[in-house]
């Protein structure tokens, strides 16, 4: 294996082109007030942080594992062969059968300027690969990502181990809910960690300001390693380890027509082209690229052009 993928495998459901929500209904029967009537017809795909970059880095040519989720159900049946049908070797976390597990599902409500409605059940949480340090094949990257992300001590010391055997590591700070992470609460992480990814929002919370030159500073303080800060339609930022320059790197321009997974698949892209021997720059290059060809596609991550 040269990419090891820690995080969440989800069944995506978009209702596209939603002109209103619906309201509560105050009784069983259907009325015009509680049904809404679609014109398009919804997209079902796959989801998850973990999923969808272990797919596109696995369509890019890597060879990935994906430690994950996934119960014994239909939607864990089908997100399972979609990842087969890449070539990801998926190692689930308690078994395939745990008993009580369910596979996580988003159902998402779009309308036409792409701003979300979501209803999201997470499913079981995804712990990190017990014994990393001591497994016979040590992969090339490690990332960590998805929601809800491992308890970060147990982040902190699978890198720890991870690093001391020469892979590099990565973690993705997102997606941001509940109580967000704060630069004293990643510190224990940092000083393990080859590159930190997160989009511009997040990062501004992790850092406490929004301004998108301070929040690098903020980070520079604490953490000497790749930083990349993923900027939707604008591409992204890259700030090389041991220095404070910024590149951007500009994104292709597309007609968007849906944004789900736009970032994993950045960090998919992103991770096999450096496993493949790509220097930084380029790979964030293509890595934009990718997310691009996802956006422009109304199947999601499955849609995406490998580069």
């Amino acid at each position: 294996m040269s990419l090891l993928v820690t995080g969440n495998t989800v069944v995506d459901i978009v209702f596209p082109g939603v002109k209103r929500l619906p309201e509560w209904p105050r009784h069983t029967e259907s009325t015009p007030d509680n049904l809404v009537l679609l014109s398009r017809a919804p997209i079902m795909t796959l989801g998850g942080n973990g999923a969808n970059a272990a797919w596109v880095a696995a369509r890019c040519g890597a060879r990935v594992e994906l430690h994950t989720r996934i119960g014994p159900d239909a939607a864990g049946r089908l997100a399972r062969s979609w990842l087969d049908e890449a070539g990801c070797e998926v190692r689930v976390a308690g078994g395939s059968r745990t008993a009580g597990a369910s596979t996580a599902v988003n159902v998402t409500a779009a309308n036409v300027r792409h701003g979300r409605a979501t209803f999201f059940h997470p499913g079981q949480p995804v712990a990190m690969p017990s014994g990393l340090a001591t497994w016979q094949e040590m992969p090339s990257w490690i990332l960590v990502c998805g929601f809800p992300h491992p308890p970060l001590p147990s982040i902190a010391r699978g890198f720890r181990g991870a690093i001391r055997r020469g892979a590099f590591t990565a973690l993705d700070t997102g997606p941001i809910l509940g109580r967000p992470w704060t630069l004293a609460s990643l510190r224990p992480v940092l000083g393990s960690l080859s590159l930190l990814l997160a989009n511009e929002y997040e990062l501004g919370k992790i850092a406490g300001t929004a301004d998108p030159d301070e929040m690098i500073r903020r980070v520079r303080r604490v953490f000497s390693g790749h930083l990349v800060v993923k900027r939707g339609a604008e591409g992204a930022r890259w700030i090389p380890a041991l220095s404070g320059e910024c590149f951007d790197v500009p994104a292709p321009r597309v007609r968007v027509v849906n944004t789900i997974g736009a970032g994993d698949s950045f960090n998919g892209a992103l991770l096999a082209a450096l496993d493949g021997g790509a220097g930084f720059a380029a790979a964030v290059r293509t890595a934009c690229a990718v997310a691009a060809s996802v956006v422009a596609s109304p199947d999601g991550v499955l849609g995406m052009k490998p580069p």
